[in-house]
């Protein structure tokens, strides 16, 4: 059932150009080699020119851990999911229960409040649906593979490391905002 959602989800999101092309994570004909070949193409560029780069590399701890299922099924609703696939894809998030066991000895169970389910079919797009806003949000330029984004600004003049700064700035606020988990 995964599969034959991911297929149509991807199929809408392709036709209506929803995912940024900065984004290689889990997206057909984009990869680690693709976002590799891309960035140093761009860095070999300015430093041709003449340019320095401040480059920043970005992970976000068990950022797959941390998607509150409510922001992320409006966030789903804001680009034109809904009716019964937003309704099934609400009840495969929020429909999860977890128990912690040792040695035989389990606790009561728990509702899952956060993330995507790792190891689905669905878990990575919708991961990438979640973060998929970040493009927008900055000026530096800006490659991302899923949870690992590589940030990177053209020295021209002094004011421009201030722009990776700024950009550094609001991805912390957009992570603090965007990535806490609702109870």
């Amino acid at each position: 059932m995964e599969s034959i959602i991911k297929e149509k989800l991807m199929k809408y999101l392709d036709s209506n150009k929803a995912l940024f092309e900065e984004q290689h994570g889990f997206r057909s004909g984009r990869s680690c080699l693709t976002i590799l070949l891309e960035t140093l193409e761009n860095w070999t560029k300015a430093l041709d020119e003449g340019y320095g780069l401040d480059v920043v590399y970005l992970n976000y701890r068990k950022a797959f851990d941390s998607v509150p299922h409510r922001r992320l099924i409006e966030k789903l609703r804001s680009i034109g999911i809904n009716g019964n696939l937003l309704e099934w894809l609400n009840s495969f998030l929020t429909s999860r229960t977890i128990r912690v066991g040792i040695r035989g000895t389990f606790l009561e169970l728990m509702k899952v409040l956060s993330g995507v389910p790792q190891g689905s079919v669905l878990g990575p797009l919708l991961f990438l649906l979640y973060v998929n806003e970040l493009p927008k949000c900055i000026k530096c330029d800006m490659k991302m593979y899923a949870d690992d984004t590589k940030l990177w600004c053209k020295i021209t003049k002094y004011e421009d490391s201030c722009i990776l700064q700024d950009d550094l700035d609001k991805l912390k606020t957009w992570s603090n905002v965007h990535l806490a988990v609702e109870v």
